[in-house]
């Protein structure tokens, strides 16, 4: 299976220190006990695979699907997915 994509590839995260730590390059004491998966981010991102992008909470689709929401937020989201009414 052969996928085309835009490098680098966006992907939302509303962690800050994530992106924080990404754009970093020196490795600090404080970052030692982040977990690995980080780390393979912050490598992936260093190689231009990968851009980290900020996405509020609020704005997170996925949510719609994992969690119980206010009838506004569900709303919102089911509007920016592109749902229309049967």
């Amino acid at each position: 299976m052969h996928v085309e994509y835009e490098e680098p590839l966006p992907i939302m995260v509303e962690n800050t220190s994530l992106i924080n730590i990404s754009k970093n390059v020196v490795l600090h004491s404080k970052t030692k006990s982040v977990p690995i998966k980080y780390h393979f981010l912050k490598e992936k991102v260093v190689k231009k695979v990968l851009k980290l992008e900020y996405i509020s909470s609020n704005e997170k689709i996925i949510d719609i699907f994992t969690k119980s929401l206010p009838r506004e937020q569900f709303e919102f989201l089911k509007e920016q997915m592109g749902v229309i009414p049967f």
